[in-house]
């Protein structure tokens, strides 16, 4: 978990009782709204997270902080967890931030800027990894766009479709943008390939939860609603 903050930054808990197994402080940065990643190497266990003004690595059994690079943007919000991808980590946040993709050493116990990208400067749905490509859309840089995993190259913009939350499936891609819109998608590294196209109408307020594929299902929560579609 990540109180945050100049005491207890990043803890860990014995998830049956709650007991303390360790603690950890970082300059006293506040959190920043980010689920962790768990990352595991030839003989270590990484926690890799953001914090108010940096990226963290931890291992993750004992807390011990193996690194900090820094990350800051504007409000400090940045819920995006990070992508892991052999022995590279692709970290990003909005407004007007972008992501950077750190290489880890073999240990995990420091990383060293490969490439930055201003393009993908995502608030708060996420990217994902298919296929040697991230996709995903930005906050300040209004487009989905496609960007090569191995070279931040990026291969093409999607304008016309408004920002938002992304997940893929069997070379899929699933959004669902903040207006309330529901689209398919090819994971296509040439063009942005558009199948299909729907409105999320029940439910209420902003159109921001992150969707989830289960058995089958697709879930979308909207305020008040959530909503299967059936998509296998």
């Amino acid at each position: 978990m990540t109180p945050g903050g100049p005491k207890h930054t990043i803890i860990a808990l014995n998830r049956m009782n709650g007991a303390l197994i360790w603690t950890t402080v970082i300059n006293g940065d506040l959190s920043a709204y980010c689920s962790p990643l768990i990352v595991r190497i030839p003989g270590r266990t990484l926690l890799v997270t953001h914090i108010e003004n940096n990226i963290a690595g931890l291992d993750a059994k004992t807390g011990k902080l193996l690194w900090t690079y820094p990350h800051p943007n504007q409000w400090s919000v940045h819920p995006n967890t990070p992508i892991y991808k052999d022995g590279s980590l692709f970290c990003f946040s909005g407004y007007g931030q972008g992501g950077v993709k750190l290489k880890l050493s073999p240990d995990g116990s420091s990383v060293s800027p490969e490439w930055i990208s201003k393009s993908m400067d995502n608030r708060i749905g996420g990217a994902v990894l298919v296929n040697g490509y991230i996709y995903g859309s930005g906050d300040q840089n209004r487009y989905w766009m496609c960007i090569d995993w191995a070279t931040g190259k990026e291969k093409y913009r999607a304008a016309g479709i408004a920002s938002g939350t992304v997940i893929s499936a069997d070379g899929m891609l699933y959004g669902y943008t903040e207006r309330g819109d529901l689209f398919l998608a090819k994971a296509d590294p040439v063009k942005w390939n558009m199948v299909s196209q729907s409105r999320v109408s029940l439910g209420t307020a902003q159109h921001w939860a992150h969707l989830v594929i289960d058995k089958g299902r697709l879930l979308v929560r909207h305020g008040n609603a959530l909503i299967a579609y059936k998509i296998k």
